[in-house]
């Protein structure tokens, strides 16, 4: 029931949230709800180990608190999930976000070999390496997921979640 739920609540979120340009407050409010969410449909190996689940936002923090009340007291496969901010590249985060205007390539360098979903909004991040990255298509958010980078992290993508997902095409990409 629980999965259906939450399958249900990445469908709405997928399908077409209204973000007004001028409301970047709502646009961040929905890309929190999809890191959340992006959580559950993803298996980390046992060397990502056994303790919570945690978000790091790279930079500056586009969510203030929302990213950190969605999570707050949740918990997914038994494990509870954090939140914290990261002003450079550090071990312990399952999850790196990097908004726009960030350093990209030393955040995602930071990542390389270790089991990281990264999650951006810059037009180049799945060329630079990325897994997951936010777009605005006539202002609605959507997602696509590179799943070649997802595999060299170590990092299983759901199905489910990849059918949400626009799959770039990342031929003859050496990442």
């Amino acid at each position: 029931m629980i999965r259906h739920a939450c399958a249900a609540v990445l469908v709405v979120l997928a399908t077409g949230h209204q973000v007004r340009a001028q409301a970047v407050s709502e646009e961040y409010r929905v890309k929190a709800a999809y890191l959340y969410n992006f959580v559950k449909y993803v298996e980390w190996p046992a060397e990502a180990g056994t303790g919570p689940i945690t978000i790091c936002v790279a930079g500056r923090n586009p969510f203030g608190t929302v990213l950190q009340t969605l999570v707050r007291g949740e918990r997914i496969g038994g494990r509870p999930i954090e939140t914290r901010v990261i002003l450079e590249p550090e071990p312990g985060c399952h999850v790196v976000f990097v908004p726009d205007g960030s350093a990209t390539r030393a955040y995602l360098q930071g990542a390389t070999g270790m089991p990281v979903l990264t999650v951006g909004e810059s037009t180049t991040f799945i060329e630079q390496g990325g897994i997951a990255n936010f777009y605005l298509e006539r202002r609605n958010v959507r997602f696509e997921i590179n799943p070649i980078a997802a595999e060299r992290a170590g990092i299983r993508i759901s199905a489910r979640l990849l059918q949400l997902a626009r799959i770039p095409d990342t031929r003859g990409q050496s990442r």
